[in-house]
């Protein structure tokens, strides 16, 4: 009997195991397709940029030491708000002092002590041209860099630290691989796509640890990616998109030649749409975690629906998000069309204005599938968690005495089976009970709210389901209970060795022996557990029931025990009391040893 059960154990647990094999083996595919990818598209040839023209200008640091504002000449004044200046900088290369003229195009840019970049153009037989071509930022910039991650370390500690080491990777693929291959001359698309999806899988397992949570993760956002990026090469070609409708665009292809701008927007998209990809994907995999790890009992239906339901959310936060990024990047173009006066329908089709819509309706569809593909993926892997961690140990490693094959029963001197010697108390808890006048509804409510606080730990019960007094009249409970009931009642009836896994002694055939491991049995115990008269719960390592039902309740309604340690007791109080059940726990003044067996 004992190797049947194993047997059934097994196979019980073998194809949620698989589950996540399969996941694994479609992730290493794709990580296989990355590499290969990357080596056919890697930059070791000529790059365009050996096309250009040797540049004579070159620049130098200095520091602004003088500024005098001057009138500004007729050309100059076309910008409302500009002012002129003369200006002297001193060269951190030589030291040297120069003079030139600058346009504050703001008014208030330059001031004496700044530090800019000098683009210094010399030719033979002639002076030095000077101009300003930029502010040097770094030091504000490094700071804001340091106060970023120290706010991503103090938050996410090790997490934190990972994540940090993930941005960099990901820093190091754009500027090591897809820029160098896009300059020389391979598809945009490819590479962003092949780009995208190596950040994409080193970046989330690296964040958030190789576990079935980030697996789903990285197998949505891959699936989703692509969706994104099929789409984008759709519709960028139905609406004749070319890419060249930037001023961005126009430089390179400008300086360099030969790129594909519509290829380097399509890289654009799939890149972008990287970004909030990985975030909804990781969110959408937690969220069904927690979910199954706040009610282990939730079917794989409720854990998908609730989830669905905060991810409608988040989708409609991120689309959001999605549109004011992108309208807030393009904000000066919106103002200029506003007062060329232009019909909406021309100012949207304007190529400039589309590449924006179709960058996010594109981006916001592989969103919206990212969700439930990434939910379901979760939720498929969820279930294995427990049962996967329980196959890998003995169930002595469990806390749980397996009754052994083939020995028989200790007799006694009279030749009756003897009861095996009673295991260890299981120290450190006191007993409580449910406070009188609670009604039916409420007593069902704290048991529920006590399963959930001992959790995983749960281990096996056994439910009486006949002949207990008060729940003879089953026609007077709501019908999910009565389902219970009866679905208990074909329990007990069933051949033990279909129900049980742990240790048993001969009983009744009116009562239910239950795996809470197995969410169905974990969620009868829930509906049923606190409407029968003859309910025990068992918790890994503890031989004596930490909740159960007895006869001698009042009102009619069985009394409820419970065996919890201080931060158990704790935690419950304050769930309930959240529940609206004001201080239902009261404790006993002897610690609850009960001589129960595991039927």
């Amino acid at each position: 009997m004992a190797e049947r059960l194993r047997g059934g154990s097994s196979r019980a647990v073998r194809p949620a195991v698989d589950g996540h094999r399969i996941l694994l083996v479609l992730v290493a595919l794709l990580a296989l397709g990355v590499a290969v990818g990357a080596v056919a598209l890697w930059p070791d040839g000529p790059s365009l940029v050996s096309n250009r023209n040797a540049d004579p200008t070159k620049v130098v640091g200095a520091t602004l030491t003088k500024v005098t504002t001057v009138p500004c000449r007729r050309e100059e004044q076309a910008l409302k708000n500009a002012t002129c200046a003369d200006v002297e900088a001193r060269r951190a290369d030589n030291g040297q002092v120069v003079r030139l003229p600058a346009s504050d195009l703001t008014g208030d840019t330059f001031r004496a002590g700044q530090r800019v970049r000098l683009a210094v153009l010399e030719q033979p037989g002639q002076p030095p041209f000077y101009s300003i071509q930029d502010i040097a930022r770094g030091r504000p910039m490094l700071l804001l860099a340091a106060l970023f991650v120290g706010a991503v370390v103090a938050f996410g500690r090790w997490q934190g630290v990972r994540s940090l080491v993930g941005l960099a990777l990901s820093f190091v693929v754009i500027v090591g691989f897809i820029v160098p291959s896009i300059l020389a001359g391979h598809s945009p698309l490819s590479v962003g796509l092949v780009g995208a999806m190596a950040i994409m899988i080193v970046s989330l397992y690296l964040s958030h640890g190789t576990g079935r949570k980030t697996t789903a993760a990285v197998v949505g956002t891959a699936l989703a990616l692509g969706l994104t990026a099929l789409l984008s090469a759709v519709f960028v070609s139905a609406a004749t998109l070319t890419g060249i409708a930037s001023d961005d665009a126009q430089s390179a292809n400008f300086e360099l030649g030969g790129i594909s701008l519509r290829g380097l927007l399509l890289a654009g998209i799939v890149i972008g749409g990287l970004g909030v990809l990985d975030d909804v994907t990781t969110s959408q995999a937690s969220l069904v975690f927690e979910l199954h790890r706040a009610n282990p009992a939730a079917r794989t239906a409720d854990l998908v629906r609730g989830a669905l339901a905060v991810g409608r959310d988040h989708v409609a936060a991120t689309v959001n998000t999605l549109f004011l990024a992108y309208a807030g990047a393009s904000l000066p173009l919106l103002v200029l069309f506003v007062t060329l006066n232009e019909p909406l329908g021309t100012v949207v089709t304007t190529e400039v204005v589309a590449v924006e819509v179709v960058r996010t309706l594109c981006g916001s569809v592989g969103l919206i599938a990212a969700v439930p593909l990434t939910t379901l993926l979760a939720a498929m892997l969820v279930r294995e968690e427990e049962p996967a961690a329980a196959a890998g140990r003995a169930p002595e490693a469990a806390g749980v005495q397996p009754w052994p094959a083939a020995v028989a029963e200790p007799e006694d001197t009279a030749g009756e089976a003897a009861e095996p010697p009673a295991p260890p108390w299981h120290a450190g808890r006191s007993a409580w009970t449910l406070a009188s006048g609670l009604g039916r509804d409420e007593i069902g409510l704290a048991w529920s709210r006590a399963l959930e606080q001992f959790g995983p730990a749960l281990s096996h019960a056994t439910v009486g389901v006949v002949g207990s007094g008060w729940l003879t009249n089953l026609d007077e409970l709501p019908a999910a209970i009565q389902q219970a009931a009866a679905e208990l009642e074909r329990l007990a009836d069933a051949e033990p060795a279909a129900t049980t896994w742990y240790r048993r002694r001969p009983g009744p055939d009116d009562t239910a022996h239950l795996d809470l491991r197995q969410p169905r049995h974990l969620e009868l115990v829930r509906a049923y557990g606190p409407y029968s008269l003859d309910t025990a719960v068992y918790a890994q390592g503890d031989p004596d029931p930490v909740l159960q039902t007895g006869v001698d309740g009042t009102g009619g309604l069985p009394r409820v025990t419970l065996r919890l340690d201080e931060q158990e007791a704790e935690r419950l109080a304050v769930a309930l009391d959240q529940a609206g059940l004001r201080s239902p726990l009261v404790p006993t003044r002897t610690q609850t040893r009960a001589r129960r067996r595991h039927r």
